[in-house]
């Protein structure tokens, strides 16, 4: 092997080495981005889940102030007790299942 070759192989060994580097550089940068991408769903989730208990609520205020204003508006609330008991009526059915 002559001189221009062993320099040919430094050369290339030095390029490997720094793609190694590289390589695993990004492999801990991927596992960093997995576990902030886990971490963002489940507090998605809980979100989502605080979102629905919210408009639970939301909507039972609304329910209880159509009822507590002396059923002023009896339509309104039959509407909303209606829709409440059919809510009922699916969660009953998906027990059943």
């Amino acid at each position: 092997m002559n001189e221009e070759d062993r320099l040919i192989v430094r050369e290339f060994k030095a390029k490997i080495a720094q793609l190694m580097a590289q390589f695993n550089t990004v492999g801990s940068d991927k596992l960093q981005l997995q576990k902030e991408n886990l971490a963002l769903k489940e507090k998605i989730n809980l979100l989502e889940q605080e979102k629905e208990n919210l408009g639970r609520r939301y909507e039972n205020l609304r329910i209880a102030k159509v009822i507590e204003s002396g059923y002023n508006d009896n339509r309104d609330a039959k509407q909303k007790i209606n829709k409440l008991l059919r809510e009922i009526d699916k969660c009953i059915a998906l027990l059943n299942k």
